[in-house]
């Protein structure tokens, strides 16, 4: 009896864990010979579901970020004050890391070449915490300083610690370090007058 093949679902789950798998770990240039392989699939099979290697890391990277995307969403247009808003960010972005590190890690810590279709979700994140950062600026709390410099602090700060995770240099789990960087976060952007309690 013939072994069934995967529906197309599966496959590209499979697919999917399998270039992920490879790409995190120190495999970045993973040949699509490679993950069929790591799939249990023939390079053939990959190619029926995909056109390319980058088509491939392109739906992988929408399938991750998208939900963190739709999160932060909600989040920015959430009336709370902003200093909370900064919290939940940090806590949110910690708490996806640590339930799924090589997603997180895929995203944020990995160099991508995306596909056409795929590079107006690579900026979305950023630009939903350029807006939280606006109305933080807008109610007079943030330094005068430029909204782009401020989201390069900020992610600065809010990376530091999945990059430290992974590396073994600081304990897991990340959302430990929630308050100590959401409130440095604030320390660092905090206009002098509004440094002392909520915005």
């Amino acid at each position: 009896m013939s072994q069934s093949k995967p529906s197309t679902s599966d496959a590209r789950t499979r697919l999917h864990s399998a270039a992920l798998r490879l790409t995190v770990q120190d495999q970045p240039d993973a040949s699509v010979r490679a993950i069929a392989r790591e799939a249990g699939m023939s390079q053939g099979a990959l190619y029926r579901y995909y056109s390319s290697r980058e088509e491939l890391l392109g739906a992988v990277f929408a399938e991750q970020i998208e939900p963190m995307i739709a999160h932060k969403e909600g989040l920015v247009a959430m009336r709370a004050p902003i200093r909370d808003k900064l919290r939940e960010w940090v806590r949110s972005t910690y708490d996806r890391f640590d339930r799924d590190p090589d997603g997180f890690a895929y995203v944020f810590l990995t160099s991508h070449n995306l596909p056409a279709q795929y590079t107006h979700i690579a900026g979305r994140q950023r630009g939903l915490l350029m807006e939280m950062l606006g109305q933080w600026q807008a109610e007079g709390s943030l330094r005068d300083i430029p909204l782009d410099l401020a989201a390069t602090m900020f992610v600065g700060l809010l990376l530091s610690v999945p990059e430290q995770v992974r590396a073994g240099a600081l304990a897991s789990p990340a959302m430990a370090y929630t308050d100590h960087i959401s409130d440095s976060v604030w320390a660092v952007l905090a206009h002098e007058e509004g440094k002392g309690g909520q915005a």
